[in-house]
């Protein structure tokens, strides 16, 4: 086998499509750096299977797409193709010419292909697997993994052996070994948590299995001696009922004639009382009559006399009582008016006595200021003003002896000048040359320190966004690991997924069955077909347990034909869920409705969990009857409330059985539990998108950090350019000043008398200017307290005088005020009496008036009647004559009434009687009738009993069970068998189907934990034999190795010493490989003591020895041979053309010597910016060229 061609196009600087033909032998890459020859290694390493985008020499898999250049734009997909000869049938595929394609779209999504057929990246790896040519085999080096070789540590350098000796596989097939083993142990783990909780639940459940089977027997037995009972009682009340039916009859009758009997003499009665009623009636009204007469014949005869009194005096009443009431009225509403005015006269009495009150205090507060407090401040602030005006001249007469101070200082200053001027003015200018300098070295100095500064600060920041940088990309590697990880474990999690991983063995075997279309009517697993809401992730799991891996089908036949199936395969057991024939379980409306109720409840188990509607028929099966509930203490009330007939489990996973047991505690928790995988799928899809989202912002961010950490360092190195500059300036004023400093102490030693002459005289010039200063400042401030004192005083003796002449005055308006004060509260309360006596008079006279108004309305009705003494003689006639009239038909009628009376009581006293023997009748038909229903209901509960006890009627009861010979015996019968089916307690009769259930169960788990601890014995033993074999081959591999390395080191180097060693030969799984080199002439020395180029070839050394023992069809270097000189690069070159008979050989180079060596010669060029190009020589026609 050997690599024909190499397609790619829109990889890296590839952008148009590139083909290379390879030839057996070597062939050389060459092009200028930068050109894109590297790009043809990471291609080939990439269409290989590398994930790694570091790897590839980037920070993204998008990356490697075309990035677009100046006149091109960027490519949206890169593509790969490596085509390789496999007429030797190296690759296990039976065609002669392999071809691996791989693509990436900038979207992210990647195809691989073999022979242009869609496979896995898994495909490609498992295809170059132990052939020497996966993606991190010796037979790709790229740049620096020479030098990797070498530095890396022994157990790392350890991998290059095991892809010679062929390992890797076996590496692989442990791992999957391993993963197996742990998924076993998992399982083993579950089988053996599951039959401990079962076993924990089997002999309670046995128990009462054996006592709901007793029930059951005692409760056939009862039936059959009740329903006996219950037939002869029904036939002995019914017979009962009938003779009470037959007497109730005749009673009835009799009761009926006696109750018309009794009615017409009650007619009659009543016909006669209403006769008598009516004679009470009209004597009632005679009576009324009567004593309307005698009432008017009274008041005709007083107004007879009235009449008499008030015919004399009634004229002059009458006029003197209609003077009087208007006259009254007049007064009352010259009171009323009045009253108006006196409550007004009380409002302001009141608002005039507020306001003196007011006066009078504020009055008070003038008087409180006494004469003497003014009199003391007045002299106080005297005696200030005086001491004031003593120390304003004491500082007067200094200011004047201080100012003729100075003019004699000045005097004597001017007639020393006089006397040095010349020297003076020599030492003036260079003074002031002096100066100058140092202002500008100052400035200098300065400008020096702000550019120091400046570049510090910069080289700070520098130094810091430098380390932000480094930090956000070590970061952003480790997001690329991170990432790694993530799709890694979403491959895992994909293909645990595809491989049923964590199903039981037959479960799974029937799945890929189903899925390789073997079997049919295969719905899926139960865990497979629901969807739990995570909240009762663990409510569910413990519900279900092992019914989770239940296997839903559609009819039994398909449910058989799998059975068959595992069977003839020998693939394990299984359980079946026949949609056509399961019945679904729930429990019952009017049991459930009183545990729905009950704190804590949350719900039936089937009705929590999502499943398509063709499923929930499985579903209610398994969960129908399981209720969930939030914690323990309210699973027990539940399962009370159900009659502990049901299944309760808590949200936490603990459960209350049927029957009352308890099962609970921590449960052991599986990383990989089948209800969470598909969410922890889920989930790792969704943090992987998000991460590649949040690592392609980070790099923008750390491009930007770059693009800022370069513009600190172009203007930190402007700044340093500066800061020398200024250095330099700074040096030569310092410089001049430090000469003219010279200078100036030169003609300061001439005049130093002078100076310190001069010195002395400014010294005293100035303290005596800051002393007249001070002064002048002190005396503003004494003008100015004198000022305040002055007008002080001035304010106080004017409030003196002021208070003498007012004193007498404001005495008197107090006084004044207090006697106004005490006026206006006399005046108020006589004015408060005044009102009240205004108002009880008002009350008298309205009282009068409304009395006389009365007389004078009674004198008019007397007026109006106008009667005369005859016509009331005759009235009184006529009312006399109508009285006895009246009198004797009221006599008349009470006779008649007490003869009706005396009749009525007889025919009473003869209903009466009759009513006694009518109710006696009646007593003895309601008791009849009370005895009829009674017999009525107990038929009827006899009746009910039997239909829904037994859901019989009574004719198909006599025909099936007969009836009881002796109903008291058939009675004691049924209480003893009554108590002691009571005496059972307790009976949870669905003990004996769940008993059979958890049986059933436990025994199919048994058999799964053997089958599962002989899997476990068979995977231990299957990993002991690999790890045999692997030591075998490393130990095998390693020798010949280690033998040919010492050969070609000596070989290529000249002679020398190298050798292998093993760090930990007894742990030959783990060891390390130590590599020894001792180059001709020199020491046994460590690695990091060698130079470049000895390293590099030893490194080559090391290739050549692997390849030599384990022949590879092709072997790309890229760069290998950088760091030799050429006659080491000769050297390799020479050994490297003898192997490439076996062996194909790519090399990517710059020297000389590997060209030579060369059979074909790649030229990689970049004549358009950012996009390489291809030019090929085969160098074997290269004589034939030169000749034409």
């Amino acid at each position: 086998m050997f690599l024909k061609r190499l397609e790619t196009v829109g990889f890296k600087s590839f952008a148009e499509k590139v083909t290379l033909d390879f030839v057996p032998g070597v062939t050389a890459v060459v092009g200028p750096n930068g050109s894109g020859k590297s790009n043809i290694t990471d291609a080939i390493r990439w269409v290989l299977g590398e994930q790694s985008a570091k790897s590839l020499r980037g920070s993204k898999m998008e990356d490697i797409i075309f990035q677009g250049s100046d006149t091109r734009k960027a490519l949206n997909v890169a593509e790969v193709t490596l085509v390789l000869d496999n007429a030797d049938q190296t690759l296990p595929l039976e065609y002669q010419e392999v071809s691996v394609t791989r693509r990436v779209f900038r979207s992210g999504e990647s195809q691989f292909l073999i022979n242009n057929q869609s496979c896995r990246l898994k495909d490609i790896i498992d295809l170059f697997m132990d052939s020497g040519l996966g993606r991190e085999a010796f037979s790709i080096i790229s740049q620096g993994k020479v030098e990797e070789i070498l530095s890396s540590k022994p157990e790392e350098r350890r991998s290059i052996f095991e892809e010679a000796a062929g390992v890797l596989k076996y590496k692989q097939r442990k791992k999957k070994a391993e993963y197996k083993l742990a998924e076993t142990q998992e399982n083993l783990n579950r089988v053996e948590d599951i039959t401990y909780e079962i076993e924990g639940q089997l002999e309670p459940l046995r128990e009462q299995a054996a006592i709901a089977k007793d029930f059951l027997e005692k409760k056939a037995q009862l039936k059959d001696v009740e329903i006996g009972l219950l037939v002869a009682e029904i036939e002995q009340l019914h017979k009962e009922w009938q003779a009470v039916l037959q007497e109730l009859e005749v009673n009835k009758c009799e009761l009926e004639v006696k109750k018309q009997s009794i009615g017409e003499k009650e007619q009659l009665l009543e016909s006669e009382k209403t006769e008598l009623h009516a004679l009470d009636a009209s004597i009632d009204e005679l009576q009324a009559s009567l004593l309307i007469v005698t009432q008017e014949l009274e008041n005709l005869e007083g107004k007879k006399q009235l009449l008499n009194e008030r015919s004399k005096h009634l004229a002059e009443n009458k006029e003197k009582l209609e003077k009087d009431t208007e006259q009254l009225g007049i007064t009352l509403e010259q009171q009323l008016k009045q009253l108006d005015q006196e409550q007004a006269a009380l409002d302001t009495l009141d608002t005039e006595n507020k306001a003196i009150k007011s006066d009078l205090r504020s009055l008070d507060k003038q008087l409180s200021r006494t004469q003497e407090d003014l009199s003391e401040q007045i002299e106080e602030k005297k005696s200030d003003y005086i001491d004031l005006l003593n120390e304003q001249a004491a500082k007067r007469n200094e200011t004047n002896s201080l100012k003729q101070q100075l003019t004699g200082i000045d005097a004597k200053k001017e007639r020393q000048r006089t006397k040095y001027k010349d020297v003076v003015l020599n030492r003036d200018e260079i003074s002031e040359k002096r100066e100058q300098l140092s202002e500008s070295l100052k400035d200098a100095t300065e400008s020096r320190e702000r550019a120091e500064e400046k570049a510090d600060s910069l080289r700070m920041e520098a130094a810091q966004k430098r380390e932000q940088y480094q930090e956000a990309q070590n970061k952003l590697y480790t997001g690329y690991q991170h990432i790694e990880k993530l799709r890694s474990k979403q491959e895992m999690l994909q293909e645990m997924k595809e491989e049923f991983q964590g199903f039981f063995q037959g479960v799974k075997a029937v799945l890929k069955a189903r899925q390789d279309q073997k079997l049919e009517g295969i719905e899926g697993a139960v865990i497979e077909l629901i969807d739990v809401p995570s909240a009762y992730v663990t409510a569910m799991e413990t519900a279900l347990g092992g019914q989770a891996q239940h296997i839903v089908v559609d009819t039994e036949a398909s449910a058989r034909q799998a059975i068959n199936w595992l069977k003839q395969t020998h693939n394990g057991r299984a359980t079946f869920l026949p949609l056509s024939s399961i019945q679904p379980k729930q429990i019952p409306v009017n049991v459930l409705g009183n545990a729905s109720n009950r704190e804590g409840f949350i719900g039936i188990a089937a009705d929590l969990i999502q499943v398509d509607p063709q499923y929930k028929r499985a579903v209610d099966f398994l969960l129908g009857n399981v209720v969930i509930a939030e914690d323990l203490q309210h699973a027990n009330d539940i399962a009370a409330a159900l009659g502990r007939r049901y299944r309760v489990v808590t949200l936490t996973g603990d459960v209350v059985n049927p029957g009352g047991s308890m099962t609970g505690g921590a449960q052991k928790r599986n990383s990989q539990s089948l209800f969470t995988r598909e969410k922890e799928m889920q989930e790792v899809t969704e943090k992987l998108s998000d991460f590649q989202a949040r690592t392609e912002v980070f790099e923008r961010k750390v491009a930007q950090l770059k693009e800022e950490l370069q513009q600190l360092e172009t203007s930190a190195e402007e700044t340093r350019h500066s800061l020398k500059q200024l250095q330099e300036a700074e040096q030569e004023l310092q410089a001049a000043f430090t000469e003219t400093s010279i200078r100036f102490m030169h003609a300061n030693d001439n005049l130093t008398m002078y100076d310190q002459d001069n010195a002395q005289y400014d010294t005293e010039r100035e303290e005596v200017e800051k002393r007249i200063e001070q002064l002048q400042a002190e005396l503003a401030g004494l003008d100015q307290q004198l000022q305040d004192i002055q007008r002080e005083i001035s304010e106080l003796t004017e409030a003196h005088q002021a208070w003498q002449q007012t004193k007498e005055i404001k005495r008197e308006e107090q006084q004044a005020l207090q006697i106004r004060s005490a006026e206006s509260l006399a005046k108020l309360e006589n004015q408060q009496q005044r009102l009240s006596e205004f108002t009880e008079q008002l009350e008298l006279t309205k009282q009068k008036y409304e009395e006389q108004q009365r007389v004078l309305q009674q004198m008019a009705e007397v007026g109006e009647k106008g009667q005369t003494e005859e016509e009331i003689a005759e009235l009184i006639t006529v009312k006399q004559q109508h009285k006895q009239q009246t009198t004797t038909l009221i006599e008349e009628r009470k006779a008649e009434r007490q003869e009706r009376y005396d009749w009525v009581q007889q025919e009473e006293l003869s209903v009466k009687e009759a009513n006694r023997l009518h109710q006696n009748l009646v007593q003895q038909v309601q008791d009849q009738e009370v005895r009829s229903n009674r017999l009525d209901v107990e038929l009827e509960n006899r009746l009910m009993n039997l239909q829904q006890s037994y859901s019989l009627t009574f004719e198909k009861a006599l025909a099936t069970f007969g009836r009881a010979e002796d109903i008291e015996t058939a009675q004691t019968e049924v209480k003893l068998i009554k108590r002691a089916i009571s005496e059972l307690g307790s009976v949870n009769v669905g003990a004996i189907e769940e008993f059979d259930r958890i049986n059933e169960r436990y025994s199919f788990l048994t058999e799964q934990k053997d089958d599962l601890y002989q899997a476990k014995s068979t995977l231990l033993a299957v990993i002991d034999e690999m790890d045999e074999e692997m030591k075998r081959l490393f130990e095998d591999v390693f020798n010949k190795i280690k033998t040919e390395f010492t050969e070609v080191f000596r070989s290529l180097f000249g002679g020398g010493h190298a050798e292998l060693k093993l760090t930990d030969s007894d742990n030959l799984l783990d060891t390390g490989v130590d590599i020894i080199a001792q180059p001709p002439g020199k020491k046994l020395q460590n690695l990091g003591l060698l130079s470049g180029g000895e390293r590099a070839l030893t490194a080559i050394a090391l290739l050549f020895a692997i390849l030599r023992v384990r022949p590879v069809p092709f072997c790309i270097l890229d760069e290998v041979e950088a760091a030799l000189d050429d006659a080491n690069v000769s050297r390799f070159a020479q050994y490297m053309k003898q192997f490439s008979e076996k062996t194909q050989f790519i090399a990517i180079t710059h020297r000389k010597g590997t060209m030579e060596e060369a059979d074909v010669l790649y030229g990689v060029t970049m004549q358009e910016s950012g996009v390489s190009r291809l030019v090929s020589v085969r160098l074997e026609d290269a004589p034939t060229l030169v000749k034409v």
